[in-house]
Formats: structure tokens, sequence, C-alpha cells
């Protein structure tokens, strides 16, 4: 859609010109996040915006917001663009809110272990911010070199640490959020609406502009681990007892395609992680472990390689080089259903001629998040539309499984209703009731709309993304 100059002129008359760019160049660049678009979806969807804007204070982003409800006009959040379903992508053009500007952290509260921060701050910066100090954060998302503390509460909040500690929303004492009509408010459990009401909306709620986390004292001690398997099923059951007899602060499970970047005989699988806590419990766990992969004849890898692996477990899409681009999607799933999805996405990729990469991180005993890849190459523009279609395969099985998906955002809109048809009743009945214009981030999550503003019925959606599917034989 085109934007009002007036509405233009207004935005950089209230926060300055250095502040609101509608440079083309710079507007491709916002018209997608970290999953590249096949040519044909901008014929569906308008995803380049009118203009960018960057906010540097909380009192921008609320003018920003107040003047878009005035003059009708779409708000896209947009933090580190780290997370693939779309969430940030605009559908009918309109502003995308750059909100990186937003970086600074606020208050250390020491004494209670606090830490107040905008939303717009790279996790990275925290961590590194918090090594002068007696504290360390308990979860942090898996894209911490690059994604944002408001996009990973607008976004679901699992990672690592978050098998010890359990998801960030546990772990947020409140938050400063600005509301679809340009209000600013307070969000806690009490607050109405509440923070866990707001928490994981993916933008169409609200835009988070400063959260107060709960941060845990440094650990005596930090153990990595890594073990390799050359059965799938043997590593999966081997880190189930590691479960089920310690308490590690994380533990992923990877096979296929990301074995290639070991230096053991054709591991089938490996799992690592860390302990982390008082030295005697984290030694003890250690040893048990020791035996669990003894038991299950895993090969345990040295301390120092181990060490390696753990320093570098933020570059997951690493194998994307070997695409040179991926497909992929992620969702909750019950630890026993595990083994048998592993196996269906090895069966599709070996369907559309495309090699596997999978992940698995447990966030506790009985549920995992599952993160499935597949290399392919979007410069074969036809084919690529194609295979996209494989991941509603994925996240139809996921759901018959007793899971769902870890985001919805544009591309999993569909699965909401048979994933969690409770959690979009809420949803739909929050945003008509502070969003009644269906300003901010419109067309996401719970319904999506064309570029013309028009609804596309999750139901056509899939029958669209079947018809692709189909047409993989013959291309």
């Amino acid at each position: 859609m085109a934007i009002p100059n007036d509405f233009l002129n207004v935005l950089i008359n209230k926060l300055g010109e250095e502040h609101v760019s509608v440079d083309p160049l710079e507007k491709l660049v916002y018209a997608h996040d970290l999953a590249a678009l096949p040519k044909s979806v901008k014929l569906l969807f308008d995803t380049t915006p009118d203009a960018i804007v960057r906010p540097e204070s909380a009192e921008h982003v609320a003018e920003v917001i107040r003047l878009a409800n005035e003059y009708k006009i779409p708000v896209i959040p947009r933090g580190g663009a780290t997370w693939g379903f779309g969430g940030t992508v605009p559908v009918r053009g309109g502003v995308v809110l750059d909100l990186t500007g937003l970086n600074r952290i606020v208050h250390l509260d020491e004494e209670h272990g606090l830490l107040t921060v905008e939303c717009g701050i790279v996790w990275e910066d925290i961590m590194r911010f918090l090594q002068k100090t007696c504290w360390e954060l308990p979860v942090y998302p898996s894209s911490a070199l690059s994604s944002t503390v408001g996009g990973w509460a607008a976004t679901g909040g699992i990672g690592y640490g978050s098998l010890k500690h359990g998801p960030f929303i546990k772990n947020v004492v409140k938050a400063t959020a600005v509301l679809p009509d340009g209000r600013a408010v307070m969000l806690d459990d009490n607050s109405d609406p509440s923070l866990s009401q707001l928490f994981g909306s993916e933008g169409i709620l609200c835009v988070f502009t400063d959260l107060t986390l709960k941060l845990v004292p440094k650990s005596e001690a930090e153990r990595p681990f890594m073990a390799s398997f050359s059965s799938l099923a043997n590593a999966l059951m081997a880190a189930q007892e590691v479960l089920r007899l310690t308490s590690p602060h994380s533990l992923v499970l990877r096979t296929f395609g990301f074995t290639r970047t070991k230096d053991y005989v054709n591991p089938d699988a490996y799992f690592f992680g860390c302990f982390t806590g008082y030295k005697h419990a984290v030694d003890k766990y250690y040893l048990t472990l020791e035996e669990v992969v003894n038991r299950y004849r895993g090969y345990l890898a040295p301390e120092d390689e181990a060490g390696r692996e753990w320093e570098e477990r933020f570059y997951t899409l690493r194998v994307k080089k070997w695409g040179p681009s991926i497909l992929g999607n992620e969702f909750i799933i019950p630890v026993p259903k595990i083994l048998d999805m592993v196996g269906y996405c090895w069966q599709l990729g070996s369907l559309a001629r495309l090699d596997v990469e999978v992940e698995v991180m447990f966030v506790s005993r009985d549920r995992a998040l599952m993160f499935q890849l597949f290399l392919c190459d979007e410069r074969k523009s036809i084919r690529y539309l194609t295979e996209a279609a494989i991941t509603k395969k994925v996240l139809e099985a996921a759901i018959k499984a007793g899971g769902k998906p870890y985001g919805y955002g544009l591309w999993n809109f569909p699965f909401m209703e048979a994933a969690e048809p409770e959690k979009k009743r809420e949803l739909e009945s929050l945003k008509r009731a502070l969003d009644p214009q269906g300003v901010l981030n419109p067309g996401k999550t719970i319904g999506a709309e064309l570029a013309l503003g028009l609804p596309l019925p999750g139901r056509l959606y899939g029958m669209l993304m079947d018809g692709v599917w189909f047409l993989r034989k013959v291309v």
C-alpha cells in the first residue's frame, strides 16, 4: 500500500529525518527475515515496506503507533529478524519499526539479581556485560549472537538453559510495552492485560520496549560434554537416561548432516550439553554421564573437544553453506515421538531429494524442541517453491504426534487451529479488544491477509501447499 505524504511528514517532524527512511534499497533489505522468500510469494503479499522507522526510545515507539492508528497504516515490529516464520515481514506494505536502536542496559539490581534492558539489545551484549558481575543469564536463545530480547519475548522464549530454569517467561519479572493504540503499559502477572497474555504474541498485540529479567548467581563449576553414537536410537535412549539421572543446564541432540562436521567415524547421532552448579554435583553428574554413554555403546568426547562444541552452540546454521539455502521449521514434540519424527523427516527428504539436518533441544524430561532443516537452493526458483511445501508436511505430522509449532507468524498460521485452538481464541479476542483497526503486525499468527487486504483462508493456503508439493514430481 502507498502511505500518504502527510503521514510521512508528520512522522519526520516528530521523530526527526534521521529516524525515517524511504530509501528503495533499504526497503528491499526489510522485505524478508532470516528465510529466503520464493519469488511467487510476492504475488500474494506486498512484503516491501513503504517506510522504515528507527525509534530510539519508548516514546518514539508510542508516537509511531499512535500516528499509524490515526492514518490506519500497518506497523510491523522488527528486532534481529532471526525468526524465520515471516513475523517481521509486511504483507501489505506499511511501516517497519526497527527496534534495534532501543539497545541500552537500563539498570542492574545487584542485590536482588534483576536486570532491566531495552527490547532491542542483543543477547550477546547482555552476556558480555554480565561477565563483570557475579550474575549470569538463566536462559538465552540459540540465536543469542544476533537476536534481541524483545524479539525472543515475542516469539516463544525456549532455548539454552530452559531445561534447568524453564522458559523465558518464567525468568521475566515485568515488562513495559506499547499497545496497538499507542498506550504504554507496565505488564506483570497481575496487570490487565497480563504479561503472560502478551508474551509470545508474535508482535500482533504489543511492542515490548523494556523487560526486567531474573538472573542467577554464576555457577561454581561448568562442565561441557559431548557423546556420539552409531545408532540414533541409542543416542536418544542415552539422552533420556541422562535427563532422568542428572540435571543438565542444556542437552541437545543432532543427527544426519550435522554429524558431517565431526571427526568421529561415521556417527549416526551425537548429543552435547553442559552441567552447571556446585562442583561436587557437577562432577557427580559427569560420572553418571560416563556410565550412561558406556551402557549405550557411545563414545564420550575428550573434554576439550566437548568444550569447543559448547562454545560453538550458537552456529547451528553453518550447515546452510551446503545448501546454499535452507527450508526448516521448529516444533515442540513429546520425547517418545522424537524417533518417529526424525524418521519421517528423513523420508520426506528422500522423496524431495534434499539433505536433512535435525536438532533436538530437550526442554524437559518429556518435551523437546525439534528443529529440522532441508538443504536446498533458492536460486532454482520453481523447484524451491515446490520444496517449500515440505515444512507443511512436517508440521502436520508433528501435530498428529501431539506436538505444536514453536511459532506461527505468516508461514505457520494455518496450523494454530489444529494445534492450539484455545490459544487462538484468546489471541483473536485480545486482538479485537486491543487492536480493532488491525494496525499492529496485521495478517500474522491468527490469520493471513493478501496484499489487497483480503483474508487468506488457512484451508486455501494448505491446498496451495499441497498443490506445489505434488508439482515437485514433474519439476
